[in-house]
Formats: C-alpha cells, structure tokens, sequence
C-alpha cells in the first residue's frame, strides 16, 4: 500500500479520552432511505467519450474522477458538444442524475438506452434536453428520468475546461442494503473498467454502503438525518454547529480501517478550519467526544475561495472520527455536504454489490441473480492514449499540488480545492504547468498514546 512521502505521523487515540465499548450494530433505519449513487467504478459502471472520428467510444481519464468516490477529484470536460457514455454492470431502474462541478456553465442533454448505440441513434430515448449545468451542480434534475436502462448518454455542451468532480446517478436499491464484497477471483481492471482507474479513491469508507454511521452531530436532529454528511449526494447536507471542547460530530466505521485520505466538501465561500480525530476507539451513539487540549490528526482550512478541501497521510488506522468546526469568524455553522475517507481496497479484488431488487414484475416471475459484468462493448483504444491527451488542460483549484500519490503530495492540512488525478494507473498529461502547492500548517506530529484498554 502506497503512502505519502510528506506524510507525517498521526495519532489515532487519546490518552485523555475515555470510551465506552463501541454500540453493537444494530437494524436499525437510520441509514435506510438514501440511494446508492450507481454511477461508480466500484459499482463496474464505466465512463467512455465518443470519437467522431473513429465513430467508436474509446476510454477517457475523466473516469478515474467522475467514477471514483472523492468529492475532490476533479477532471475536465472537453470544450464543446461531447458524447459521455456511461455504461451500466446491468439493466435497472435510473430515477435522477447530478453533476458537482467547480464553475457550473453551459447545458447537458440525457438519454437512456439499451445498447452502447452511436449518438444520435434512434434507440436513445431523451430524458432531458439542454438542461443548466448550474441547475444540476450538486443537485438533482428537477424531475425525476424513470427509464429502465443500462447505458445513460451524457451530451456535454461546454464553453471551457474546469474540472467535474462527481456524476451521479441513482436508481431503486438504498445504499445500506449494498455493502463492501470480496470479488470471487481478481478481475483485470483495465478489462472490466477501462484504462483510467483509481483504486485509492475507489471506496469511500464513511459511506452508507460501508456500514459507516454518523452517530452524532451537535446540530440536532436524528440520525436519520444525521447521514446526509456520507450519503453521496451533495444535494443534501448536515449542519455541524462551532465548538470547542466537544467534537461536532462523530462517525463510526464499520471496524478499524487503515486510512490515508480524506476529502470534504461544503459550501461556497466558507471560511474557517476544520479539525478531524481519528479514534482507535467509537463513542456510543448519541455521544460527543471531548477533545479539549488535543491536538488534530489533520485539519483542513477552508478560505473562502473553494468549498472542496483534502488531505494525504501515512496510514493511520482508525474505528471512528471526530469532526471540530471553528468558524472565521462569528458563529456560522458548517455545511457538511459530503466526508469521504479512504483506505486503499484494490478494485481489481473488491466491489460494491447488493441484492438485486424487483421492478415491474408480473405474478410468477423471478428475481434474475446479479449478472457478472462484462467487458465493456465499446472498442478501447490501441495506442494507449485518449482524444482528449494534449487537448483538454489540467484545471487545477486554488491550492493544489502535484499529483497525490505520486512524487510530490499536499501535505497533512492542505488548503482548500479539488485537484485533478495523478497516479490513478496512467501516466499523467506532461508538459502542463500546474500550481505550486500553497503553504499550510503541519499538525502537531507529536504522538499521542493510545487510551488504555
């Protein structure tokens, strides 16, 4: 497992804290409700660009980001009218579509078919036409789609090249009947998913489908609303109030994880710092976490210019998290749209898979068993390299460094921004300035022993 050259040591306990056993899991519905985002590499949905010229869809680096889990990981659209393919592991039920982008300009059209057919092809079915960008960034489309369907079209209309960050696409099935599975035998990835993919942003670890929990917010509320925060839609949102001496919120994760990433996503125009604890140990639910005089494992500044923030560190294993909110000024609370952790599971020996649900069924008929997915229909390129190298620039957000995981990362308490994918299993695009990484405060690399047992 890869870890980061700048990274720097981070507790994962307090000496000053004392917890009762982590709460046994229960069936209860506070993660019922919320929908499975479907369009994810995880998932063995595949994203493919349209070449004109070559009339064939043929693999693209925005896959590696608009598939992957992090709400940080942005890739540029290609200016002008493009065809996007996104492709299916089988045939269900779409009901709603969403973008998050850093500057939400030009229009989208949609379509739902059955085959991997050319645009313009008569077997697509419109299912939203010259739709604002601005009107679906981070949030859904205004009516619901309703199509059965294994490939949904996507036709970008763009006037320039800032980053897309996440495409969503729900269906039918909750994201808490789904759950993290070990594939019966490694799969080539390069295979089933193309060649841009990126298994240390694949699987987000706070993430509904992951049994994660957010188990308390200082806000109010349930926790059914509570989970908003990892739901995977940056539609919805938890209010995270200031505080000082007690965590704002707590999440739980389904066991110790060995993390090295995080990324969070809020407002626009926020201001202030948010402090994240890892725990070695979960609070019971309902309970803050007392955190006065402890020293952050990471901290992530947010100065007004981006709503995105992240941060690369050794790996740092972990059975829950809790979050701080300090505020520029005054007392406005944080707008937690999305929390994604990460833990580095490999793609080409894990999935994302639950029962397959009924839809339209008549008397008598069967649920058909989760289909294998297949290798992709379109025809992937044979020089190693997409239309878009050379063409599309890398955008990068303020604050951003050279490629994570690669020979240069931010370091722990990295300013705000998205940034593009390096290191996701292809060479990056050479040749291309980027920014310099913007200096910020390294955490206390003191370590802090573990609580006693």
């Amino acid at each position: 497992m890869k870890k980061s050259a700048l990274a720097t040591v981070i507790a994962t306990a307090f000496s000053t804290l004392s917890f009762a056993a982590p709460p046994e899991k229960s069936a209860g519905t506070a993660t019922q409700g919320y929908l499975k985002n479907i369009a994810r590499q995880h998932s063995n949905t595949t994203l493919s660009l349209y070449d004109a010229a070559a009339q064939r869809y043929v693999d693209t680096e925005a896959a590696a980001a608009w598939l992957d889990d992090d709400i940080a990981t942005g890739w540029p659209a290609i200016k002008g009218k493009q065809h996007y393919l996104v492709r299916l592991a089988e045939p269900q039920m779409i009901t709603n579509f969403e973008l998050s982008t850093k500057t939400p300009n030009g229009t989208i059209s949609l379509y739902t078919g059955d085959t991997d057919a050319a645009p313009g092809d008569k077997s697509w079915t419109q299912v939203a036409k010259d739709v604002s960008v601005e009107s679906v960034n981070n949030h859904k489309l205004g009516h619901r789609i309703n199509k059965f369907a294994k490939y949904v079209l996507i036709e970008t209309n763009i006037a320039d090249s800032s980053p897309i960050y996440s495409i969503n696409i729900f269906g039918e099935r909750e994201a808490s009947a789904m759950s993290i599975v070990k594939r019966a035998e490694p799969v080539n990835t390069k295979q089933l998913l193309g060649d841009f993919v990126n298994n240390q942003t694949a699987f987000n670890m706070a993430g509904i489908y992951a049994k994660a929990a957010v188990t308390f917010a200082n806000s109010g509320g349930s926790e059914a609303t509570w989970q908003r925060a990892i739901d995977d839609d940056p539609e919805t949102s938890l209010s995270v109030k200031p505080s000082t001496a007690e965590s704002g919120l707590v999440l739980r994760f389904d066991g110790a994880q060995p993390f090295t990433r995080l990324s969070l996503l809020t407002n626009a125009k926020t201001r202030g710092k948010v402090d994240i604890f890892l725990l070695s140990e979960a609070p019971q639910n309902s309970t803050p976490v007392s955190i006065e005089g402890v020293s952050p494992s990471v901290t992530l500044s947010f100065d007004g210019s981006s709503q995105r923030a992240f941060a690369d560190f050794a790996e740092t294993k972990a059975t829950a998290l809790a979050l701080r909110w300090t505020p520029e000024s005054g007392d406005a609370p944080l707008a937690l749209r999305e929390l994604n952790v990460f833990a580095d599971l490999a793609l080409a020996e894990h999935e994302v898979a639950g029962a397959p649900i009924a839809i339209a069924q008549g008397p008598g008929e069967k649920n058909e068993k989760t289909e294998k997915s297949d290798k992709p229909a379109y025809a992937s390129k044979s020089d190693g390299k997409s239309i878009a190298d050379g063409k599309a620039p890398i955008a990068m957000g303020p604050g951003n460094g050279l490629d994570f995981k690669g020979t240069s990362v931010p370091p722990v308490g990295a300013g705000p921004g998205g940034f593009t994918p390096g290191s996701l299993g292809f060479p990056p695009i050479l040749g291309i300035p980027r920014d310099p990484t913007s200096p910020s405060p390294t955490p206390n690399p003191t370590p802090i022993p573990a609580s006693p047992k």
